[in-house]
């Protein structure tokens, strides 16, 4: 499958390269600016200059480099792009990793509570204890997520940062979270010898066992604190780090902290924020801006400047009908508009796995080929050009087209923001996020019966509508 990224300097990014110098640099980015482009680049910048540093030096290492990101689909496309900028031989040290598998690795650790069974266990905590489990779950891996387990008192009096201000956590609330959810966990875990991924991340942030020169996060407003913290923990003395992010694309509830807590000092002279849409065209740019319509994306978040996007092109489709006839309006749609030689497409999926079942068959049925990239460590080198993937899985990649079909209130529902705000701005956040994958031609579908409350937030002007 091709790789869309061209991995050069626009304008607006070659102002970040003027010169390197150790220290931490913060880079907003706004969806469609090319952060993962100023990454890699920033990165190849980062890497020459150290190594011309070492080779001006008596002492001779090799340079250590890392480069983070969320998820495994994101990592093996940047592993790609990364690795085709450097051909320093043994000069240099190149590792690209998930946040999992790095720290799994660097502390060697093979048995780990898979998240859904963490969940489970802190759902089960808070029902003991009478409490919403769905809620109070979330509510405490935040918790362990901002705070080093010495620290989790914190929690009480701390301002709720990146959690919404709705429900309203009052003291007795914190309390009754930590009390009767987050420290009988930790018990638990520790009275059977268990160890989650959070345990990981307070691991290394609490212990150096490497020493990084160059440190790239890309994504990293799905970071948790804890992480952050590990990352930090194990650069060397004289390092340079860019975190790249965008809080206005956060997707997961554990994350919200300030830079101080975490160590890191951040100033108007090491951040810097990219706003020119380079991706989308306008019409895709300004109906993902509809979707995050009165959302507050925050100082780590950047929205798009909508006059920015340089491409005109046609609006968004909305395919209204049963899920057969979304799927056969994108096949016929596909077969007679792309070119699949030079193009790419994407369906995208708010869950994926067996809500692709049904379309595997009428894809495969066309003749057309697909690469399925949800979770995958390795970019596909087939030649199909086809991606089939969740929403969450396709965080930071990029397609030519992009098909958002069989939305619908069960695999996508909009919780109340007078309830959970927090979870009703991640949704929105959720689609808004996938909606900017698309380069050229957006396409959503959904049965109206089954409609979810998050297509409200389509804007009519903004898209046209086609019923099948």
């Amino acid at each position: 499958m091709k790789t869309l990224l061209e991995v050069a300097p626009t304008p607006e990014q070659l102002a970040l390269f003027s010169r390197i110098k150790p220290g931490v640099e913060l880079i907003r980015g706004a969806a469609g600016s090319g952060k993962t482009t100023t990454a890699l680049l920033k990165l190849k910048a980062a890497v020459g200059f150290y190594v011309n540093r070492m080779n001006r030096s008596a002492t001779r290492r090799q340079i250590k480099v890392l480069v983070l990101t969320f998820n495994r689909t994101l990592r093996g496309y940047i592993a790609e792009l990364a690795g085709s900028q450097f051909t320093g031989g043994n000069a240099i040290s190149l590792e690209v990793h998930t946040f999992s598998a790095w720290a799994k690795n660097l502390l060697n650790v093979n048995a780990i509570i898979d998240q859904g069974t963490v969940k489970a266990h802190l759902e089960n905590f808070a029902v003991r204890s009478g409490m919403n489990p769905a809620f109070s779950a979330e509510e405490a891996s935040y918790v362990m997520g901002r705070f080093l387990p010495d620290d989790y008192a914190d929690y009480i009096n701390c301002r709720r940062v990146g959690r919404g201000a709705v429900p309203r956590m009052e003291r007795a609330a914190r309390e009754a979270i930590l009390n009767n959810v987050v420290i009988p966990y930790c018990e638990y875990k520790a009275n059977a010898g268990l160890v989650d991924w959070n345990d990981l991340a307070v691991g290394l942030a609490i212990a150096q066992y490497e020493q990084y020169d160059v440190v790239v996060i890309d994504e990293a407003q799905d970071f948790s604190a804890n992480e952050i913290r590990a990352v930090t923990g194990q650069l060397r003395d004289d390092h340079t780090i860019s975190i790249v992010l965008d809080a206005a694309q956060r997707i997961y509830p554990r994350s919200g902290f300030t830079w101080s807590e975490v160590g890191l000092h951040v100033r108007a002279e090491n951040s810097f924020k990219l706003l020119v849409n380079y991706r989308n065209t306008k019409q895709i740019a300004a109906f993902a801006h509809g979707i995050l319509d009165g959302i507050d994306p925050g100082d780590d978040g950047a929205l798009p400047d909508l006059n920015s996007a340089t491409r005109n092109g046609d609006k968004p489709v909305i395919v209204r009908g049963g899920f057969r006839g979304q799927a056969s309006w994108s096949i016929n749609y596909i077969r007679n508009r792309v070119d699949l030689s030079k193009e790419s497409v994407a369906f995208l999926h708010p869950a994926g796995g067996g809500w692709f079942d049904e379309l595997r068959v009428m894809l495969q049925s066309a003749g057309l080929e697909y690469a399925e990239i949800s979770r995958r460590a390795e970019w596909p080198e087939g030649d199909e050009n086809i991606a089939l993937s969740t929403m969450h899985s396709a965080k930071g990649l990029e397609f030519d087209y992009v098909f958002i079909i069989g939305v619908s209130n069960q695999n996508m529902p909009l919780d109340d923001a007078d309830v959970d705000e927090d979870a009703h701005q991640r949704a929105r956040r959720l689609l808004a996020m996938a909606v900017g994958r698309a380069r050229t031609r957006l396409v959503i579908g959904y049965k109206p019966s089954e409609a979810s409350a998050i297509s409200n937030f389509f804007k009519p002007n903004l898209c046209e509508v086609v019923d099948v």
